[in-house]
């Protein structure tokens, strides 16, 4: 059955929540996160060295004028999701929406898919995770008639839900619903606050792992 909806209107973290969120790393989220709302290593940031962060306003299908809305629709700090299937023989992204996109104050663009004009994306320094690259892009219209904008979409066994915050960086992505934004972010500076702390004290001494492992029935030559 065919979607074919466009919500104009969705709920979104604050802004500094977002914010917050941006200077923590994905590994620290997705401890603080019980392990889940992770993507799969597939995706990976393309442009490396910077961090992609924002709430997420959805895009379902590859078609350039259902993810044109997607853009029209999205807001300062927001990041488009393009639910794109995963399609890895097309690109369904590039350059020119990525500076036209940066222009209206979007942060960045996840596709689940592969996009092209990497060395432009890098030098206008737009965040972008994607599954890989390919210079040959869609012959548009392309799946227009299964098109949703701000709609959940599925990537990878993860639902992503509008106004969710996507966070990625060189490890990974991960998905931080919207209603666990506020205690993920507790959680997670608390707990880095603990290792780091932990760490600190430790600096120089043995971690006594062999004598663990003898007291556990290993046998120490």
């Amino acid at each position: 059955m065919s979607v074919r909806e466009i919500h104009t209107e969705i709920s979104r973290p604050m802004r500094s929540q977002i914010s917050a969120l941006s200077r923590l790393p994905v590994a620290a989220i997705v401890d603080a996160l019980g392990k889940t709302g992770t993507l799969s290593y597939c995706l990976k940031l393309q442009t490396p060295g910077l961090v992609l962060c924002g709430s997420a306003v959805t895009a379902l299908g590859p078609d350039v004028t259902v993810r044109r809305a997607a853009i029209d629709l999205a807001q300062p700090g927001d990041i488009v999701v393009v639910a794109a299937g995963g399609n890895k023989e097309r690109s369904c992204f590039g350059g020119v929406t990525a500076a036209h996109m940066q222009s209206r104050g979007i942060t960045g663009v996840l596709v689940d898919g592969m996009v092209r004009d990497v060395a432009e994306l890098r030098r206008i320094a737009f965040p972008t995770v994607a599954r890989g690259t390919t210079p040959l892009n869609y012959d548009y219209p392309a799946g227009r008639e299964d098109g949703a904008v701000n709609v959940p979409v599925d990537i990878d066994g993860v639902r992503i839900t509008p106004g969710d915050v996507v966070v990625g960086d060189e490890d990974g992505t991960v998905i931080v619903p919207h209603d666990q934004v506020a205690p993920v972010i507790a959680k997670t500076q608390a707990a880095m606050a603990a290792e780091a702390e932990k760490w600190w004290g430790r600096r120089g001494q043995s971690l006594d792992a062999v004598q663990q492992l003898a007291d556990s029935g290993y046998t120490i030559i």
